[in-house]
């Protein structure tokens, strides 16, 4: 799935943000896109402004799991305080967070293979990785939106 197909998937749930289903997420469509957009725009923001010289290559067993798999295992892994906002999730932000991400994820292309953004719990990905992760983040996101949307 290419990153303009993804940003379609996520705008096309935008008109069911107010969805909910607690047999399938805690969390109701919105705050799902929005932690999506958020983490989009974050990644590419931090690989932009990261140095070549200082990515520091690493083996970490989970990120090769979920690289190699293309998936995150449902009920595994935590989000970040900054990404985990637990109020309620203004719906008319959202558009413009979706216009955001997809100017960040334009930029890409432009870097350097060894720009970086560092994982809390994988450590450095370099820019292709960095490319796959957002992919498997979202998609991972895009899978549970698309589970409450078709259950409401």
């Amino acid at each position: 799935m290419s990153f303009s197909q993804m940003l379609s998937r996520l705008e096309n749930a935008l008109h069911q943000a107010d969805k909910n289903n607690s047999n399938i997420s805690v969390r109701g469509v919105d705050w799902h896109l929005e932690h999506s957009l958020k983490i989009i725009t974050a990644i590419c923001k931090t690989v932009r402004n990261s140095k070549p010289e200082e990515f520091k290559p690493n083996f970490n067993i989970g990120k090769y799991y979920v690289l190699w798999t293309n998936r995150i295992p449902l009920g595994k892994a935590r989000s970040p305080k900054p990404f985990n906002n637990l109020e309620a999730i203004d719906h008319s932000s959202l558009p413009k967070r979706l216009e955001e991400a997809q100017k960040s994820l334009s930029l890409l292309d432009s870097l350097h293979p060894k720009q970086h953004f560092q994982h809390p719990l994988f450590g450095d990905l370099n820019l292709a990785q960095s490319k796959k992760f957002i992919h498997i983040h979202t998609a991972h996101h895009l899978d549970i939106i698309e589970k409450i949307i078709n259950a409401s």
